[in-house]
């Protein structure tokens, strides 16, 4: 597939710093195109550029608030991350303990707190429901997108910080992140904000931004640990090495408030649980889960030094394809029209910073490189606003959009197929619901193709803005119901809490434990995880309850022990057991 598209010429020269009134009345006419409601509200992006900013903002939270929003609290909480961040906090809030994270009512230190703080105040305004839980990553998500607006206005243009914020919002993976009670979300917007303040000091040399990035790089270190300091150090380092302007920095840089405050902020919570537990904190958190956890692997799945290819090529889609021909055209021919010093190589840096680091971690998750994904939004942006509205609209420009355009018409229908067989293998009771979402997908993405053959880029542009928001709604309403069944043990803990009475023993496969002790409100779940745990579980003379997959249900009923073990219950691929027969019930 070829495509013979290219802009229509706008006369809108986003490549300079001040654009003239011709060329924002041009740019207006050309919005028009795709916002129709424009026409009634022109002189929003006519007027003073705090104007236009508005109109820029109030478009991006109106896509970001449905996407994040929308049926947050439909489907249940998914095992084993969303659960144990929500039952932590939930413990947190039975206690009414602040300081010291607590599951199955034990103290655990995986992460620092300001995550548990923020869900915490989550379920004091909405109550302990899954939307509470998921809400301050919805929050963060809306913050993540405005902050990415504002990060490509400072390095390039306005149109570019708007162009990334809508690249980002309709992001697969930001999408499942803004909707997820993990950490991540937050913490990538801690690093995002922390490395925009950072330029706002390199360009306007005031002491106010620096010392905004530190506050923002020690709530990114109360998120998430150490790594929350080291990615923007690190890229804030090599950037100004490689600029040569360490001299010029230090002479703008109120380096002692900015420590000072750094560690107002982000000491205090440290200091407080290291007092509390001493030797026990030190070593989980620091000793485990960041040191070892970087030098030995974890999980089976993360071996590989290739593993985050292809989780940020799927985790940024729809626009991957257009982020490889955005980064190659920046790099071969610059940016020079930047109020930022080497606008591009700030970017490589982020993106290389992140991608190496943990790919070079023995542990890997694909939450972890998450925080290069406003990078990869800005230079896509920037990608779309040289071949939409740059006066040159170069030839070049054009023929890498069209080979992109090609590469991602192509492999989206490839995908479509694809995604049915993972599907009806995985999840067979979705197939209807996938069906309606890949025909609704298909139908709006052949829209976007055919504007882009009619050379119509900025109508193919928001069309698939709209492919994504559109097919939303059926996903979440008829695919990821049948998900829960799977991912999700609600369905089983709620059943359990009936069958059982309060002061029978409960247990749970470890991946499960933790959405057990959400839904049954109880925080003594058993782990019976191997074989020889579940053995002994099911051979105490009192009644016990438990919940584990079936095929370990069947391998244990064709055994001695478990000869007179029950399911009265399945959901997905687990089932409730229980040994009432022992006691003759």
């Amino acid at each position: 597939m070829a495509f013979g598209a290219a802009p229509n010429h706008i006369g809108f020269g986003v490549l300079v710093p001040h654009p003239t009134w011709c060329g924002r009345f041009r740019l207006t006419e050309r919005l028009k195109l795709w916002m129709p409601w424009a026409s009634a509200h022109g002189a929003l992006l006519m007027g003073a550029g705090a104007v236009r900013d508005l109109s820029f903002i109030i478009i991006l939270l109106v896509i970001t608030c449905f996407l994040g929003f929308f049926g947050l609290g439909k489907m249940a909480l998914t095992d084993p991350d969303e659960t144990f961040y929500a039952q932590t906090a939930k413990e947190m809030i039975s206690r009414g303990e602040w300081v010291t994270p607590f599951i199955f009512g034990k103290p655990q230190f995986e992460k620092p707190i300001f995550y548990y703080w923020l869900v915490i105040i989550s379920y004091m305004i909405f109550g302990i429901t899954e939307f509470a839980a998921r809400f301050p990553s919805a929050v963060f998500g809306i913050i993540g997108i405005i902050g990415t607006y504002y990060l490509g206005r400072l390095l390039f243009s306005k149109t570019c910080g708007f162009f990334a914020g809508l690249v980002l919002a309709t992001s697969m993976l930001y999408v499942v992140f803004s909707r997820a009670c993990v950490t991540d979300m937050v913490l990538t917007t801690f690093i995002l904000l922390c490395m925009l303040f950072f330029l706002l000091g390199q360009v306007r040399g005031k002491a106010v931004c620096y010392i905004a990035s530190s506050v923002m790089a020690a709530l990114a270190v109360l998120t998430k640990g150490p790594i929350g300091l080291f990615i923007p150090a690190v890229v804030a380092a090599l950037y100004i090495t490689f600029t040569r302007g360490w001299k010029k920095t230090f002479s703008k840089v109120p380096l002692f408030w900015c420590i000072v405050v750094f560690l107002a902020v982000s000491l205090p919570w440290y200091i407080a649980v290291t007092r509390m537990h001493g030797s026990l904190f030190i070593d989980e958190f620091f000793g485990f889960h960041n040191v070892t956890r970087f030098l030995e692997a974890e999980h089976v799945i993360g071996t590989s030094p290739f593993f985050y290819i292809p989780v940020v090529i799927g985790g940024f889609y729809p626009w991957s394809i257009f982020f490889l021909f955005g980064s190659w055209d920046m790099y071969k021919k610059g940016e020079a029209a930047s109020p930022v010093k080497s606008a591009g190589l700030f970017l490589a840096i982020w993106f290389l910073t992140v991608f190496l680091f943990f790919s070079l971690s023995s542990t890997k998750l694909v939450t972890y490189i998450f925080p290069l994904f406003p990078v990869m939004a800005v230079v896509t942006g920037r990608f779309w606003e040289k071949f939409l509205l740059a006066e040159e609209a170069q030839r070049t420009v054009r023929k890498e959009m069209n080979i992109a355009y090609s590469i991602f018409a192509a492999t989206s229908f490839i995908a479509l197929v694809a995604v049915y067989f993972v599907v009806k293998n995985e999840y067979p009771q979705a197939l209807k619901g996938l069906l309606a979402s890949e025909l609704l997908f298909a139908l709006l993405l052949a829209v976007s193709v055919l504007f882009f053959i009619k050379r119509k880029g900025m109508l193919s542009f928001a069309s698939v803005i709209l492919t994504i928001m559109v097919t939303t709604i059926p996903v979440i309403r008829y695919i990821l119901p049948v998900v829960e069944e799977h991912e999700s043990s609600k369905a089983l803990s709620l059943k359990i809490k009936d069958l059982s009475k309060g002061t029978e023993p409960l247990g749970g496969e470890c991946d499960h434990r933790r959405g057990i002790a959400f839904y049954a409100d109880r925080t003594d779940i058993v782990d019976i995880h191997s074989y020889s745990d579940l053995g002994e579980f099911i051979s105490r003379k009192e009644r016990v309850w438990g919940i584990i997959q079936k095929k370990h249900y069947n391998q244990m009923k064709e055994s001695k022990r478990g000869a007179r073990l029950e399911a009265p219950f399945q959901s997905g691929e687990y089932v409730i057991i229980t040994n009432k027969a022992f006691t003759g019930d």
